[in-house]
């Protein structure tokens, strides 16, 4: 999904579509070293995200099922680092998903509580925030609290029921396992069944935003 910088392509394309894989890597700000030379800090960037286990539905309320998850991936130097926080059973604040409200959030949100989301995306679609969440006994998934958005990707993991197989002028979805192996390696560490669909061009990369 290379649209630019697009919350209603990204709403519309996710939006009950089935179960969905969200993948994000936070923009990484550069810093000054001693020599004031401008360099940035690979070591601290994080790819984090959520699977959403039911459909995307608008709704001002909280949705899903204890299916869904939360993790991060710390990359950078010679470690990789996996952390799936499952949920607790605390609570039902699985998913929100709204949007073109006046007095609710505008996003997508995985656990915790209304503004001080697990995992958020702003409907802005530019940034997003990550705080230790009860329902998944979940930290902060970013590096910091609030971050800028640098790529998302949404995959399908699993259609609703009112999809068809195949694609525009039939041709056949790209297969999640075949076109993301890192994806269909986390889902299978998270002990999640895969299933071979996913949305078309899933990428969405701030650097696509004048194209």
């Amino acid at each position: 999904m290379r649209d630019g910088l697009s919350w209603s392509t990204f709403q519309s394309r996710i939006e009950r579509s089935g179960s969905i894989l969200l993948l994000v890597r936070e923009k990484q700000h550069p810093y000054l070293d001693g020599d004031g030379k401008s360099k940035c800090q690979p070591n601290q960037q994080r790819v984090f995200g959520a699977y959403f286990d039911g459909d995307l539905e608008r709704n001002p309320s909280w949705r899903g099922n204890s299916l869904n998850f939360v993790f991060s991936i710390t990359t950078g130097g010679s470690r990789l680092g996996l952390d799936v926080y499952r949920t607790t059973g605390f609570n039902a604040n699985y998913q929100y998903f709204n949007y073109a409200t006046k007095t609710l959030p505008n996003g997508l949100g995985a656990g915790g509580q209304l503004e001080h989301f697990g995992l958020w995306i702003d409907g802005s679609f530019t940034c997003g925030s990550s705080n230790s969440a009860a329902t998944f006994g979940s930290e902060q998934l970013s590096t910091q609290r609030d971050f800028e958005i640098d790529v998302i990707e949404a995959w399908l993991v699993r259609p609703t029921d009112r999809l068809d197989d195949d694609g525009p002028g039939g041709a056949k979805k790209q297969s999640v396992l075949d076109a993301n192996p890192e994806a269909a390696a986390l889902l299978e560490l998270a002990n999640r069944k895969m299933y071979s669909k996913a949305l078309p061009d899933p990428t969405l990369d701030r650097d696509d935003k004048h194209h």
